[in-house]
């Protein structure tokens, strides 16, 4: 037989083996012919869209050989992207917390990152913080490579501070609920002294966000759900003190809600600076910092504190992660391991969070004097991480949980619930939609 014949039989058989996925393109190291694939994440700013972008270009300028397009799911990111990867759709990369990765796994949608990661000693997957390495594992597999985290904190307006003669939040020996609760009632009684008599100026916004009154569950030294996730945790007695407290500022007037201010969210409110101060993530920074906030020309403006303590100190840590679907053709999960091996590398994590929306899960960035210096808001919120709690839950069935927990707490502040009748009925639902349920 020809010599040439015999390539052309080679040709076809490799052709072939592709085609079923018999190839490890992983394995290869420059992959095979040019593969398209569509990276998708929630928008929580217009920032976080434009940095998202920013990393898909220089990704693209990169690589010849693949084309990554952001494409945003802009609402009901998790049930909407659950349906589509259950019809063997959806993108190849997205955006995954760890409080819904036990329900993806099980569902069979995420792809096993462990072989991948290991195999690449460049990646370095020992240099993020054990704690939010962990947060991803499921059966001592890794399906997200951690992207970035954000703890809660407090911001507040030093010239409303200022105007009104408030002492700052800074006292952190002494920065307990009580002191909190005092320093709204400040600001609240010298309004008169910030312009127009404060019209239109708030010492404080709070909303129906059931992650900050888990924040004050855990101060409070309380539980939601319990261990095994099958229910409601027999600890939960926190959670009780934490809702009465959270609504309780904005019920009692020392609080307005988020939803009466322009940008209907805590940090965006706070940007206009008509609000005092705020319990917000890091995501909140670069909004401090972008065109049209009160902050931008007036940065010396912002001031931070670690969150109030009650019994404990505490915060809430929100991990993201970046998953891969499992359903893609080789030719795909090859095109996407290279993405996401770029994005949570050790050179791209770092460029990722020099956009400062997020901290950064590779310590070595964390704890570096580069960090330090350049994002010193981010750095001092990144203190509080020996006292955070994850935002994750050993459950298949937490977006069911924790709809049903967030439409108790609205129905709370829309005045047709009482706080007691919202702990009860949140129990009441963890218990029934957790029961039965099972990681395994």
């Amino acid at each position: 037989m020809e010599k040439k014949a015999i390539i052309a039989i080679i040709v076809v058989v490799v052709a072939i083996a592709a085609i079923a996925g018999g190839i490890e393109y992983h394995n290869l190291t420059s992959g095979p012919a040019k593969t398209s694939i569509v990276f998708s994440g929630w928008v929580s700013s217009g920032e976080e869209y434009t940095f998202d972008v920013q990393m898909v270009n220089e990704f693209n300028a990169m690589h010849s050989n693949i084309s990554v397009k952001f494409v945003p799911i802009t609402s009901n990111y998790y049930g909407t992207l659950e349906t589509e990867l259950a019809s063997n759709s959806g993108p190849a990369v997205f955006y995954m917390e760890n409080d819904v990765l036990p329900e993806f796994v099980k569902g069979g949608y995420l792809l096993n990152l462990t072989p991948v990661l290991t195999s690449n000693t460049t990646y370095n997957l020992t240099g993020f913080a054990p704690q939010i390495l962990d947060t991803f594992m499921q059966h001592n597999q890794l399906y997200a490579a951690p992207k970035d985290w954000s703890p809660l904190f407090v911001l507040f307006n030093k010239n409303i501070f200022n105007a009104e003669h408030v002492p700052y939040p800074t006292n952190y020996s002494a920065w307990n609920w009580t002191a909190l609760q005092h320093t709204l009632v400040m600001l609240k009684q010298n309004e008169s002294k910030l312009p127009n008599g404060g019209s239109g100026y708030y010492p404080m916004v709070v909303g129906p966000q059931f992650a900050r009154i888990l924040a004050f569950m855990h101060e409070a030294g309380g539980q939601w759900i319990n261990q095994t996730g099958t229910g409601a945790s027999p600890n939960s007695a926190g959670l009780k003190t934490a809702i009465n407290f959270w609504y309780g500022l904005y019920s009692s007037g020392l609080a307005g809600l988020n939803s009466n201010l322009s940008a209907g969210w805590n940090g965006g409110d706070f940007a206009s600076g008509k609000v005092g101060m705020v319990v917000t993530g890091t995501w909140t920074v670069p909004v401090l910092f972008a065109n049209g906030s009160y902050f931008k020309n007036d940065t010396s403006a912002i001031g931070y504190a670690f969150m109030p303590y009650d019994v404990q100190n505490a915060t809430m840590m929100f991990n993201v992660g970046l998953a891969i679907n499992s359903h893609l053709t080789p030719a795909q999960t090859w095109a996407a391991e290279q993405f996401v091996m770029f994005f949570t590398g050790p050179s791209g994590e770092k460029q990722w969070v020099s956009k400062g929306l997020a901290l950064p899960s590779r310590t070595a960035i964390l704890e570096s004097s580069w960090y330090k210096t350049n994002f010193p808001i981010q750095s001092f919120a990144g203190e509080q991480f020996p006292h955070a709690y994850g935002w994750n839950y050993n459950t298949t069935n937490f977006q069911a949980t924790e709809s049903a927990a967030h439409s108790i707490i609205v129905d709370l502040f829309a005045g047709k619930i009482t706080p007691d009748q919202a702990y009860d009925e949140i129990i009441n639902e963890t218990n029934t939609n957790l029961k039965g349920t099972s990681t395994l």
